[in-house]
């Protein structure tokens, strides 16, 4: 007589193996999934951002009334957010972020004012692209 396992226990055996292998499977499949979103999320800004371009069509900068009065020509077709806009001192520092609370809609002119700016030697805008800022003097007068 041959011995063996029992067929009860082969099939409890085989149930185990089993469900060990989908609960592995399981896990990669759900960490892999969560890491092609956040890719795939990350990737649709930064490609917008790819087709996003803008210009400082003019700055002017009242040395009396300490204000800022500037033109910006977005020059693609995508509507750019968050502006923001850093002034730079002769002294080497440089502004917090004020922000122009605004969008730069795609293909437009848009007229910004900052009042309440002291003496500074050139300005950056950067906008919600991480690529896409520029920087300028203004004419003063």
């Amino acid at each position: 007589m041959k011995k063996g396992i029992s067929p009860l226990v082969a099939a409890v055996l085989l149930i185990a193996a089993t469900m060990s292998i989908a609960g592995i499977l399981a896990y990669w499949a759900s960490s892999f999934m969560r890491v092609q979103t956040e890719a795939f999320q990350n990737q649709s800004v930064t490609g917008e951002c790819n087709y996003a371009d803008f210009r400082i069509y003019s700055c002017n900068y009242n040395t009396t009334s300490d204000k800022i009065s500037m033109i910006l020509e977005n020059l693609r077709d995508v509507t750019l957010k968050d502006l923001n806009l850093y002034l730079f001192y002769t002294n080497g520092t440089v502004s917090s972020p004020i922000s122009l609370n605004d969008t730069l809609s795609a293909k437009q002119f848009k007229s910004f004012f900052i009042s309440d700016v002291s003496e500074f030697s050139s300005l950056t805008i950067k906008t919600n692209c991480p690529d896409i800022s520029k920087s300028t003097t203004c004419v003063r007068g």
